[in-house]
């Protein structure tokens, strides 16, 4: 039996009609289940602890349901099944996985102001926080409005001094526009940003753009889609790492699995040991469930 956990607010509202879809397909192969709105749960970690081990839970939602959904159970050590099907604008969490197909992921952790975040996709600091934080506050949520809001974001953006200690190495770059530390390949609803890294690493894929005029980032924007831009190594330095405390001497946005928070100067991010379990939703295998 499966239990649908499905977030109204993904996609602009519009997933609704993506649940209707899945609920009749489970209707018409008569495979039981049950469907409950994640917004009507009021503790959701009381919720999973009081759900058998032998149901399956399916969630329907984007990047920011599954970073909600980490940073709620992340104290549980989840025994039941747990299925992705990303219903959200973004999805870049679901690129990786349903690519790579690892058996777990790790889930990693950024302090910031005295606070923290757990994230299993990536975070950054700087300009990429502001074009997250432009694309939360839009109306429309699609890879148009990510490409648009990037494009002005480059427009606007003043690049600055920022000191990163890299697994306690201290880096420093004069001219820095963003650093992003990741698990996951893909950004803004299809970038990928950090072509090289693997779901199931331990360690995270670290990358930091700098010193370059807007012509140049522009350029390099573009070859973003193919993951192309890590050949400009002047331009962009990468890294694995376990560990990153990175800090701009002037205030930014930082994010997290695209949850942004404004007024933010420094971003320590690193891994925890904690494992997730996220499996694809193949609706195949419901036809193999069928009236069991």
């Amino acid at each position: 039996m499966y239990i649908i956990l499905y977030n109204p607010l993904s996609k602009n509202k519009k997933a609704k009609r993506v649940t209707k879809k899945v609920v009749d397909l489970f209707k018409k192969n008569n495979v039981p289940f049950r469907l409950k709105s994640l917004l009507k749960i009021k503790d959701i970690e009381k919720y999973i602890k009081s759900t058998p081990k032998d149901i399956k839970l399916l969630l329907l939602g984007g990047d920011g349901t599954v970073n909600t959904f980490i940073n709620q159970t992340y104290s549980l050590h989840l025994e039941q099944e747990i299925y992705l099907m990303g219903v959200g604008s973004g999805n870049d969490f679901m690129r990786s996985l349903n690519k790579q197909k690892p058996d777990t992921q790790p889930v990693m952790r950024m302090n910031f102001d005295r606070k923290k975040r757990f994230f299993i996709n990536g975070s950054g600091l700087g300009m990429d926080g502001m074009i997250a934080h432009r694309v939360n506050q839009s109306t429309s949520k699609n890879r148009f409005n990510y490409f648009f809001n990037t494009i002005r974001t480059f427009l606007s953006f003043k690049p600055k001094y920022m000191e990163a200690v890299i697994d306690g190495k201290l880096h420093t770059f004069k001219k820095a526009f963003l650093i992003n530390v990741n698990s996951g390949q893909y950004i803004g609803g299809g970038m990928r940003l950090t072509p090289d890294v693997l779901l199931e690493d331990d360690e995270f894929e670290v990358i930091i753009v700098h010193k370059l005029n807007k012509l140049l980032l522009l350029l390099i924007f573009i070859s973003v889609y193919l993951g192309f831009h890590t050949k400009f190594k002047r331009y962009v330095f990468t890294t694995k790492a376990k560990h990153v405390k990175a800090t701009m001497f002037s205030t930014q946005i930082s994010q997290c699995d695209g949850e942004t928070f404004p007024g933010t100067h420094t971003i320590e991010v690193s891994t925890t040991g904690k494992k997730a379990a996220f499996k694809v939703f193949d609706e195949k295998q419901i036809q193999t469930e069928k009236n069991t």
